[in-house]
């Protein structure tokens, strides 16, 4: 594991990943299913050990909800339901991997984060046409393959565009921030949330589909 690059034990909420001297064929490897996948780790930003989420109302089922960055919310897509995977509790291992995407952090719950590696381009391959459909040639950029393991590569952009994230304008109002020129609001209404739970604390699992 690269130490200045990964952190190899997050032991704070969150520790940014130094992204100096990353290259384009450095990928951050992290876990679903037991299954390992692979972002371009030069997109990574940060990695957060599990903290308190807060849901929102009506989003979609793979939207775990918003959490505060030292001031900045952000968004929590849960890789396991975007993918249709089976859902799990979260433990010591889970890991949530902060991009930037459009302007804004876009944290991405995963089962655990295993290394920063090297994949050079004559060890990637295009995912076998029986294997792929329309939807996942958008957003796989190929299979890493590296001795035994076999690395499933993700484009992040062409994942998170086709993700249907939270506006900023619907996220404040969830969190009962001021919008310009408007008056905070109240604490948002918790029999409005169809899950029926307003907060969730790390590995609580009380949310439906756990």
């Amino acid at each position: 594991m690269a130490r200045g690059t990964l952190p190899a034990d997050v032991s704070e909420p969150a520790e940014e990943v130094d992204g100096d001297g990353l290259e384009q064929d450095q990928y951050l490897v992290f876990t679903a299913m037991e299954q390992e996948f692979g972002i371009q780790a030069m997109r990574v930003q940060e990695i957060s050990a599990m903290v308190e989420i807060t849901t929102v109302p009506r989003s979609p089922a793979y939207i775990e909800g918003i959490l505060n960055l030292r001031g900045r919310l952000v968004s929590v897509v849960n890789f396991r339901k975007k993918f249709g995977f089976e859902a799990r509790d979260e433990d010591e291992d889970t890991r949530i991997i902060i991009v930037e995407h459009r302007g804004f952090p876009i944290g991405i719950l995963v089962d655990s984060v295993e290394e920063v590696i090297r994949i050079p381009d004559e060890k990637v391959q295009k995912l076998p046409e029986a294997a792929a459909t329309t939807a996942s040639e958008d957003y796989l950029s190929g299979v890493g393959l590296l001795g035994e393991r076999l690395i499933i590569l993700l484009d992040a952009d062409e994942l998170l565009s086709k993700t249907d994230l939270l506006e900023v304008e619907a996220v404040r109002r969830a969190v009962g921030e001021p919008q310009p020129g408007k008056a905070l609001a109240g604490p948002p209404r918790q029999e409005n949330d169809p899950r029926g739970q307003g907060h969730r604390g790390p590995a609580s699992g009380t949310k439906e589909g756990r």
